[in-house]
Formats: C-alpha cells, structure tokens, sequence
C-alpha cells in the first residue's frame, strides 16, 4: 500500500476540501483501492468517513446518493433503479462491497465498471465540492476527465428513475469480470447504451454505430479487434431485448 505519512479524518467538507488541496493528500473512502495500492509513494491520507455522506434522497423520478453509500447499501435499497442494484452486486466480491462506496467507483473510473455503465445510462450527474465552492457534472464528462479536479471531492452522485434497462455481457467465466459489457435504457421514445471494456472507462455510445471511435486495447482476454465484434453484438442483443419490452 501507498507509505501513509499522515492521517486526517475532517469532520466538515469544508475541512476535507481544505486538506485535499495539498498536492500530496489523497482521499481515503472505503479504502478498497488506496489500501490496496502497491505504489510507494508517499501520500497523506484523508479520510472520509466522518462526513456523513450515506444518505439517500429518492424524488419522483430522481434519486440522489452520498458518496460514501456503499456498494452493499445500494445494492439492497428498492429505491434504487433494479439495473443499477444487480449492477451493484455484480462490481464486487461480497466482503468488499461492504467497504466500496458509489463516489470511490466514480473516482477510479474502471474501465471494467457494470455499475459505471448502468450509471451512465441513468443520466447519472457527479455532484462536488471544491475551492470554488459546489457544482455538478455528468457523469460522462467527468469520466472523460479522469475523476474530478484535483482538490475537489465528490459528494454525491444523483440519477434519473424509470425506464426499462437491460444488460448482456460475455465474459471467461459466468462469474468473471465481464471482457466486454452492454447496459441500455429505453425511456421517453429514446434509447441510451453504454459499453465496458472498450475503453478507459465505461462510455456511452451511438447505438446506431456502436464502434466507431473506439480504440480498446487487448489484453489476455481478448484482443481489441475481438472487442470492438462483441461491442457491436452485444448493442446489437440490447437494441433487440429493448424493442420486444417496449
């Protein structure tokens, strides 16, 4: 794990903001990542958990989550969208869905990510604090920025309900982590896929052109031409389950 120099558990986000700004201070959320980091560099650890950041606010068609709500939580909430809790349950093996939180999936951006990829397709919108004070952001756009700004910490990440939502991935293994997945959602007349293992994240893509701009990289699982084909299947097997439950 990275040599911890120091250690802060701020109580306010205020304080976490404050002590994020320095260059060598990182955030510590559930610890899954970071503690598991073979990286020797020295880093000042900032925890998160005393900020609260659990709760989650359902509206009519929107729900919001803090940060800090685990992959367990949100996976056992019927308030969250079906799509999004098998999503959950699949990221993770049991004993650290217990320590995984929605805003630490957000920050490490893996490409791998189901849950990223039913986010994505939920209009899912990052919520921060910074120096500048709050903002927000599609989840997309942040993605495509590698996380949010530096010294700025996510606080919440809010979604849109309803809608049908359905999901196709092959893998090595049924229990494996997906080579290549396909989440889509059908709502309002308009149908919204994203991919995994196609690019450095999870992204959302033309479902009409479902490749064109990507460039995976192989790996020992498949190569990159393998993954652009089951891009196109997958989108392909999505399109079709959609339009016979609509």
């Amino acid at each position: 794990m990275p040599r911890a120099t120091s250690y802060h558990r701020p109580t306010t986000i205020e304080g976490a903001v404050t002590l994020l700004a320095a260059q060598d201070h990182m955030a510590l959320a559930g610890g899954t990542i970071l503690n598991a980091d073979d990286d020797p560099t020295p880093v000042a650890m900032v925890d998160l958990q005393g900020l609260g950041l659990t709760d989650m606010e359902s509206g009519a068609d929107r729900i919001r989550l803090g940060a800090m709500v685990t992959l367990d939580n949100l996976k056992s909430d019927d308030r969250v969208p079906d799509s999004v809790r098998d999503a959950a349950r699949a990221e993770l093996p049991s004993t650290l869905r217990t320590l995984a939180t929605v805003g630490g999936t957000v920050a490490v951006g893996d490409p791998d990510s189901v849950l990223l990829a039913a986010l994505l397709v939920h209009a899912a919108e990052v919520h921060v604090a910074g120096p500048d004070g709050t903002g927000g952001a599609p989840l997309a756009n942040v993605l495509r920025s590698n996380g949010p700004c530096h010294g700025h910490l996510i606080t919440a990440v809010s979604l849109t309900t309803g809608g049908t939502t359905v999901c196709e991935s092959v893998g090595r293994t049924p229990a494996d982590t997906p080579i290549v997945s396909a989440t889509g959602r059908y709502l309002d007349g308009v149908t919204t896929v994203a991919l995994t293992g196609v690019a450095s994240t999870p992204v959302l893509i033309d479902p009409g052109d479902p490749t064109s701009g990507l460039e995976p990289l192989g790996d020992f699982r498949g190569s990159a031409d393998y993954r652009l084909h089951l891009a196109s299947v997958l989108t392909d097997r999505i399109l079709a389950s959609l339009k016979d439950a609509s």
